[in-house]
């Protein structure tokens, strides 16, 4: 339950902060990432029948979070705000 609670937290704070902190320009967006083969987890440790899940049949790469933080930190983004941003390769469109 408290791993559901923090996750909800995170969108409460996302919106309020869209909500109050638009009026001086300052955006807030909350980026929602899958499972990222990483160190602690390898498509070669077990992560290809995670892979295999996913629409697109692999898993996240830390390169193709840290690409969504800077766009959504960069004026390419300047009129996001509020946004619930899923990295998931298309798992929550099943």
């Amino acid at each position: 339950m408290a791993y559901s609670a923090s996750k909800f937290a995170v969108t409460g704070m996302k919106k309020v902060a869209a909500l109050e902190l638009g009026k001086y320009q300052i955006r807030a967006n909350s980026i929602h990432p899958s499972l990222v083969n990483t160190g602690m987890f390898s498509e070669s440790s077990g992560g290809n029948s995670v892979a295999s899940d996913r629409p697109l049949g692999r898993v996240l790469t830390a390169e193709e979070v840290s690409n969504l933080v800077l766009h959504l930190a960069s004026d390419e983004s300047s009129y996001t705000t509020g946004a619930e941003c899923v990295i998931d390769g298309g798992l929550t469109a099943r």
